[in-house]
């Protein structure tokens, strides 16, 4: 009896050693997740120049550049089962897939991603993110959170070794862009750098930078083709150098795809008339905003603004907003501004907009970055 019942432990063991052996396969993946400047990209940039340099079929993108090509490829395919299709597709092309600050910020996504994830896991494509949210925080308090997302952490958990980047021994985190951004300044006796303006004189100041960018070419309008035959009519251009006011970029129905046609035609993007996002009322411009700057960071493209005041002021007031106000009441102003015209919008769906406002952390870190001579 009693050598049965040592055998049962040693098999029970074993499977508990053959399991755990098998979970450690499949963490080939990582999830980086903190807070903004803590070097999440950094890291997965050096990751991705090793695996090239091994030989490793790459794919490096910014997660919403890569889901808005996702988005047209599952469109195309005619077959049954159309996310399993794209997603073997992929895998039959990458053996890494890396990808820069990833979230969830609508029911679609959160519905295609947990598909898509699985056959990439299932075909051993390695995938490398970075986010500024921890991964039982996706989507929070989005529309049917509780249908995909839970079953996609356990599978980002059973696939991913995830990696929380914060300060040294529970310390606060450090943020380098801005530490790296002090140091310039102390460096510097001069004036600030041009690529952020504020105060009285930012619309004499813009218009000498503009000067500059344009080198004695005369500017002139010009139209960028966007996709679904639309067009994006920039008013000032001279070679690579545009300028365009804020209203223009962020005030109207315009997304990720706009903003890409606009990094791929010019290196230099001069914005006036930046203003204060004081309240909830300014989310949807907000967010425009936020995309914009995404996109022009990563696509290394210069970026010269005008501002109503200093960067430290710009975010503070929607933040204090959001804090203020409770959920039931945010929901209800929602409805009453959202883009989309949705009135009645439950609560539980305002997760977006927390996401939304977390994300001003992230482009006030930008434009710090952005604005040095770094």
């Amino acid at each position: 009896g009693e050598a049965r019942q040592a055998s049962a432990v040693d098999r029970a063991e074993a499977e508990r050693a053959r399991k755990e052996l098998q979970k450690r396969r499949r963490q080939q993946s990582v999830y980086m997740h903190g807070p903004v400047g803590t070097g999440k990209t950094m890291l997965m940039d050096l990751f991705c120049d090793h695996a090239l340099a091994f030989g490793l079929r790459v794919l490096r993108r910014h997660f919403y550049e890569f889901m808005l090509d996702l988005h047209v490829k599952i469109h195309e395919v005619q077959q049954e089962r159309p996310v399993e299709v794209v997603a073997n597709t992929i895998a039959d092309e990458v053996d890494v897939l890396c990808f820069d600050e990833f979230q969830i910020t609508d029911i679609q996504d959160a519905a295609i991603l947990p598909r898509l994830f699985e056959v990439l896991f299932l075909r051993d494509v390695a995938i490398v993110m970075t986010s500024n949210t921890a991964p039982q925080l996706l989507y929070s308090g989005g529309l049917n959170r509780h249908v995909h997302i839970p079953a996609f952490v356990n599978l980002l958990a059973d696939n991913c070794t995830v990696l929380g980047l914060g300060g040294p021994r529970g310390s606060a985190p450090v943020d380098y862009r801005r530490r790296a951004e002090e140091a310039e300044m102390a460096q510097d006796s001069g004036p600030a750098p041009a690529a952020y303006l504020c105060g009285e004189d930012r619309g004499r100041l813009l218009e000498e930078h503009w000067s500059r960018l344009r080198g004695g070419v005369p500017a002139e309008s010009r139209d960028i083709p966007l996709s679904m035959g639309r067009k994006l009519r920039v008013g000032e251009a001279a070679g690579r150098a545009c300028r365009m006011g804020f209203l223009e970029l962020c005030g109207s129905e315009r997304g990720e795809a706009d903003f890409l046609a606009l990094a791929e035609h010019f290196d230099v993007i001069a914005v006036h008339d930046v203003p204060v996002f004081s309240s909830l009322e300014e989310v949807d411009t907000l967010r425009r905003f936020v995309k914009l700057l995404d996109v022009l960071y990563d696509r290394k493209s210069r970026l010269v603004l005008s501002a109503a005041a200093p960067l430290d002021d710009l975010f503070t007031g929607i933040r204090a907003d959001i804090k203020a106000g409770g959920v039931d009441d945010i929901a209800w102003r929602t409805a009453l501004y959202s883009a989309d015209g949705k009135v009645g919008m439950a609560a539980g769906a305002i997760g977006t907009l927390f996401e939304a406002v977390r994300a001003t952390e992230r482009a006030e870190s930008r434009l710090r970055e952005m604005r040095t001579r770094r």
